[in-house]
């Protein structure tokens, strides 16, 4: 075991978009989409985002799994079918509140296992890295099961109106100003 001098971050107030400051997306694939959004993915959120739009913390965490290898050139760096579905490049992030959140299909991962991210500090990249069907980012809250994938669990957006749930078809405009 090793000590750190470092806090586990606080639980936090909510959740924010994964997008910066002023950036609008479109919600492709909502809770429950018909596409890929079932089972564990159930309460998960698709943003259509061209590749390379930075994705930021959702609330302070620390990053608990990456993946990074899949990149230019490899067959499944713009998208492919099921079998690339365990080629994705991600970030997960644990809370204070003991969820995590993941960030996936990034074309490009900026952060490193262990390391303290506030809200609104850049994750990645968006991409189409893994199983998708093209450039877009896959967001959504976990319990921790131990592992990079586990059940989702629901998230609002404390920057969307209503009840916090976009639905697809919706654009939504981030509020995650630091």
């Amino acid at each position: 075991a090793a000590c750190t001098q470092e806090q586990a971050p606080m639980p936090p107030p909510g959740y924010y978009l994964p997008l910066v400051c002023g950036k609008s997306a479109k919600i492709s694939q909502g809770n429950n989409g018909g596409f890929s959004h079932t089972g564990n993915a159930l309460y998960a959120f698709d943003f259509s985002l061209g590749v390379g739009t930075p994705m930021v913390a959702m609330a302070d965490g620390q990053v608990k799994y990456t993946f990074d290898k899949t990149g230019p050139g490899d067959p499944c760096y713009n998208g492919g079918g099921s079998s690339c579905f365990p080629y994705a490049n991600y970030v997960v992030l644990k809370h204070g509140d003991g969820s995590l959140t993941t960030y996936k299909h990034l074309s490009k991962v900026n952060v490193a296992v262990g390391q303290m991210v506030q809200r609104g500090a850049t994750v990645g990249l968006s991409g189409s890295t893994g199983y998708s069907t093209g450039p877009h980012a896959h967001v959504m809250r976990m319990t921790d099961c131990g592992k990079y994938s586990c059940q989702s669990i629901p998230l609002k957006f404390v920057d969307v109106s209503g009840n916090g749930v976009p639905v697809t078809g919706q654009t939504v405009t981030s509020k995650n100003c630091p």
